[in-house]
C-alpha cells in the first residue's frame, strides 16, 4: 500500500482534470444555466466573472437550483445565476496532486473543484466522476 500510496500523491491535476469545462456568467439567467446543465449532462457549473475574463467568482449547481425552487418562487425570468451561486469555491492548482484533489473534495465535502491557473482563471474541473476514473486506471495498472 505504501508504493501505491506513493504513487498517487505523484499524479498531478493536469493528468484527470476537464479540460475547457463549461460555464456560466453571473448575469446569466437561471433558466438558460439550467438547460446548458441539462443538455451536457453536468450537475454544475463553474462561474466566471465573464467570457473574455475567465477568474473564476462562483459555482453553481442543479442543487442549489431546485433547493431555491423548492424555498421560493424560482419562476421568475430575473432570478440570475449571481443570485443562487456560492461566492469564493474552493479551487486547486493543476499542479497540485491527486491526493490533494481527493482530501480537498472530501474535507469540504464538495462534488466538483474548479482548477485556476496562477489568476484564478478557470482552466478545468475535477469531478468526482473524473476522481473515480483515474482511481481505477491506477488500480488497473497497479494489478497488471
Amino acid at each position: 500500500m505504501g508504493e501505491n500510496h506513493r504513487s498517487l500523491s505523484k499524479i498531478k491535476i493536469s493528468e484527470f482534470m476537464i479540460n475547457n469545462p463549461y460555464f456560466t456568467v453571473p448575469d446569466e439567467k437561471i433558466s438558460a444555466t439550467e438547460r446548458l446543465m441539462l443538455r451536457k449532462n453536468v450537475g454544475g457549473l463553474p462561474v466566471v466573472k465573464n467570457i473574455k475574463n475567465k477568474q473564476i467568482i462562483g459555482i453553481i449547481t442543479q442543487r442549489d437550483i431546485r433547493l431555491a425552487r423548492f424555498a421560493t418562487n424560482l419562476d421568475s425570468p430575473n432570478t440570475r445565476v449571481r443570485d443562487l451561486m456560492t461566492s469564493d469555491p474552493i479551487t486547486i492548482k493543476q499542479e497540485e496532486t491527486f491526493l490533494v484533489a481527493l482530501e480537498k473534495m472530501m474535507t469540504n465535502r464538495i462534488e466538483r473543484l474548479p482548477v485556476v491557473n496562477p489568476n484564478k482563471e478557470l482552466i478545468g474541473l475535477i469531478t468526482e466522476e473524473s476522481i473515480l476514473e483515474r482511481l481505477f486506471k491506477f488500480l488497473k495498472d497497479t494489478n497488471t
